[in-house]
C-alpha cells in the first residue's frame, strides 16, 4: 500500500508538471533563498525574515586600467513570482533580482554603491549556496536598526548568547545585516557589529593560512603604479583620489591595494615560482573566501620595477615601482585640479 501511494504521488507530480511547465520554476522561486552565493570577484548575501528581506552585494569589476568595486546594501520592496524589486540607500538606486531555476541575476540601471563602468548585471549560481556567517551576541541586549544612519532602533532585539546569521563586509561597518530565527518569527535588520562575536574564518577564509613571512619578504613594501605615456613611464596623480599602489606586509601575510578612493585587503595564501624566469604566482584570498591569482614579474631589479597582472585587482598588465625608487619617475598631475585644495 505504501509503495502504491508513493508511486501514485510520483505519477501525480509528473502529470502536474507536464500540464503546468512553469510549476517547477515557481516552486524553485518560492524556495527559501537565505544564504551566501559566491563566485570569483563577487558575493551575494540573501537574508529573509518575516518582517523584511535584505540583500547585500559586493564585487570587483574591470574599470579601464584599474578596478571598480561594488558594496551595496539593499532592501526588498516587493516579491512578485520570480522577480524581486529592491531599493538601495538612495531613492534613485533601484534594483531587481530575478529568481531563475539555476541562478540569481541581480540588475541595476544606475548604482550609487558601485563605481563607474559597472556592467549593470551580475549572476550567481544557486547550486553550492553556503550558510551565512554564524555569530553570537556578546552584549546583554542589542536592538535591530533599519539603516546605517537610523538614530533610533526598532523594538525587536536579541540577548546575550543568541545565535544570528550575519554578513560582515570587508569594510567592517558599524552595523551589519543580520537574521535571527526566534520561536515565533524570523527577524532581519542591522545589528551593531561590536556586539557580535563571529568566527575568525573571514580573516583567513576556509582555514587557509597566509604564506610565511620569510617567503614574502622579497615582495615586502609599498609599490607605486606607473602609467605609460608614449615611451615614458610616469606616476599619475589624480585630483580627487590617491595614486594607485599596493603594500605587501609579510608579518601579517597581507597584500592591500589602494584603488584610488578605497582599498582592498587580501591575504596571500599561495606562492610559487612562475613559468617565466623572474616571475612568481601569488594567490590572494578575499575576506569572502574568493581567490585571485596574480602573476608577478620582475622587470628591472636595480630600478625596483615589477609588472603585475590578474583578472581583477591587477588587470591591464601594469608596471609598479618600489616606493624608495619612485623618484626616478616624473609625477604627472591630472589637468584641471583645484590648486587651492
Amino acid at each position: 500500500m505504501v509503495t502504491q501511494l508513493h508511486l501514485h504521488g510520483r505519477i501525480t507530480a509528473l502529470v502536474l508538471l507536464s500540464l503546468f511547465p512553469g510549476a517547477l520554476a515557481m516552486a524553485q522561486a518560492a524556495a527559501p533563498l537565505t544564504g551566501r552565493y559566491e563566485k570569483e570577484g563577487g558575493t551575494l548575501i540573501v537574508l529573509e525574515g518575516d518582517n523584511e528581506t535584505r540583500v547585500y552585494y559586493e564585487a570587483v569589476f574591470p574599470q579601464g586600467a584599474s578596478v571598480g568595486t561594488c558594496e551595496c546594501s539593499l532592501v526588498v520592496k516587493q516579491k512578485s513570482g520570480n522577480r524581486w524589486t529592491l531599493q538601495g540607500a538612495e531613492p534613485s538606486d533601484k534594483w531587481t533580482l530575478n529568481l531563475e531555476p539555476t541562478r540569481l541575476t541581480l540588475q541595476g540601471k544606475t548604482s550609487d554603491c558601485c563605481g563607474a563602468g559597472w556592467p549593470g548585471k551580475d549572476s550567481f549560481e544557486r547550486s553550492g549556496v553556503r550558510s551565512p556567517l554564524a555569530c553570537e551576541l556578546k552584549a546583554p541586549r542589542a536592538y535591530f536598526f533599519d539603516s546605517e544612519a537610523a538614530p533610533t532602533p526598532r523594538k525587536a532585539y536579541v540577548v546575550a548568547g543568541d545565535k544570528v546569521e550575519a554578513f560582515v563586509p570587508g569594510s567592517e561597518p558599524a552595523r551589519v545585516p543580520a537574521r535571527f530565527q526566534g520561536s515565533r518569527k524570523t527577524t532581519v535588520g542591522l545589528l551593531e557589529r561590536k556586539h557580535l562575536e563571529c568566527p575568525r574564518e573571514r580573516a583567513t577564509p576556509a582555514g587557509l593560512q597566509p604564506v610565511k613571512a620569510e617567503q614574502l619578504q622579497p615582495f615586502a613594501g609599498t609599490w607605486i603604479a606607473l602609467t605609460r605615456k608614449g615611451k615614458e613611464l610616469v606616476i599619475e596623480k589624480p585630483c580627487d583620489a590617491h595614486t594607485r599602489s599596493f603594500t605587501v606586509r609579510p608579518a601579517r601575510g597581507e597584500l592591500e591595494v589602494q584603488l584610488g578612493q578605497e582599498t582592498a585587503l587580501t591575504k596571500v595564501t599561495g606562492l610559487k615560482a612562475g613559468a617565466a624566469a623572474g616571475s612568481s604566482s601569488l594567490t590572494l584570498t578575499y575576506a569572502s573566501g574568493n581567490t585571485e591569482t596574480v602573476t608577478w614579474t620582475e622587470v628591472d631589479a636595480s630600478r625596483g620595477l615589477v609588472r603585475l597582472n590578474s583578472a581583477d585587482l591587477f588587470s591591464g598588465n601594469r608596471e609598479y615601482v618600489r616606493e624608495d625608487k619612485k623618484s626616478a619617475y616624473p609625477v604627472q598631475e591630472e589637468a584641471g585640479c583645484d590648486t587651492e585644495r
